[in-house]
């Protein structure tokens, strides 16, 4: 019969380190495929109206954003203006060319899929600069229009 050697000292090993960066790896890449980026930056105030009966647009559908309020930077006015992307514009003209650019950057089908979501201040956009949107969109056949809103709270 063999003798078992016992070892008198009885220390735990250490944990090994190295598949860490592979995890680390692994969990980043995880977040940069699940995480979205910002589209733009938000430069006029915007209170959404509220609505009961609400229908949440698909995020994978191709969004165009027209943002109408008045601007936070008073060097653009105290008026209710556009933002077009990242821009505010002076007119409504400019509407045109946004959506034209737009539909360039995608493909036909998810061109003609595409809807424009209008996001407007209930209390300082009047249904005048609505009707000028709308006309403008009219103009370069963007007939998909959402006019975005929020859930009216239970508490009223």
């Amino acid at each position: 019969m063999s003798k078992f050697r016992q070892n008198k000292s009885k220390e735990v090993p250490e944990v090994s380190t190295a598949s860490l960066p592979d995890i680390v790896f692994i969990v980043l890449a995880f977040f940069v495929t699940v995480s979205s980026m910002k589209q733009s930056d938000l430069k006029v105030e915007v209170t959404k109206p509220t609505g009961k009966e609400i229908i949440q647009l698909d995020k994978n559908e191709a969004i165009d954003y027209i943002n109408v309020g008045i601007p936070k930077n008073k060097a653009f006015g105290t008026t209710a203006r556009l933002q077009l992307d990242d821009q505010i514009v002076p007119n409504f003209v400019e509407i045109r060319t946004f959506i034209k650019i737009k539909r360039e950057e995608r493909s036909q089908l998810k061109s003609d899929k595409a809807t424009v979501a209008i996001i407007a201040d209930k209390d300082d956009v009047d249904m005048d600069i609505i009707d000028k949107i709308e006309n403008e969109l009219r103009n370069v056949d963007a007939l998909r229009i959402n006019y975005s809103t929020q859930k009216e709270s239970l508490n009223r």
